[in-house]
């Protein structure tokens, strides 16, 4: 069986390494994705250039809303009128100042708002627990395909 993929839609790449680390100091094995832009985050996973069947969809996003103009609104939307990408769970992962939006972006389809911790310790640890809460559920349903390569791939 392949390792999840977790995908990260963050700007800051030292919270993606602190990811990254967590995960491996777990025993976590799965494909870290990263993109610093949700623009590109969309247009791999809804029009990867593959049949929408083909792809490998990851088991869980982390996603940042306070690099985007809509608060991650429109991110929530564009995944969840997909066909297969509407049932990955969509993390939504602010910083612990970033101002709420919940309603909106729960009601659009995301499974949890989590402000980030202010310690290290304390992320990584959420990290690991999202992560394997969202695959495990992800691995009942039998996970459809999305465009992403393992060479575009961080692993973990």
């Amino acid at each position: 069986m392949k390792p999840p993929i977790i995908l990260m839609i963050e700007s800051n790449g030292e919270a993606v390494e602190l990811a990254r680390f967590a995960l491996w100091r777990n025993n976590f094995h799965c494909v870290l994705q990263w993109y610093d832009e949700a623009d590109a985050a969309i247009e791999r996973l809804l029009s990867g250039g593959r049949r929408e069947s083909d792809r490998v969809l990851p088991g869980m996003i982390f996603l940042d809303p306070a690099m985007m103009e809509n608060n991650g609104l429109d991110f929530i939307l564009a995944m969840k009128s997909g066909r297969t990408t509407r049932a990955v769970p969509i993390v939504v992962f602010p910083d612990s100042d970033y101002p709420p939006g919940m309603p909106d972006l729960i009601e659009a389809g995301a499974v949890e708002y989590l402000l980030k911790p202010e310690t290290s310790q304390q992320y990584m640890e959420v990290v690991v627990d999202r992560a394997r809460r969202w695959s495990k559920r992800r691995r009942r349903r039998s996970a459809p395909t999305c465009g992403a390569r393992e060479d575009d791939a961080l692993k973990s």
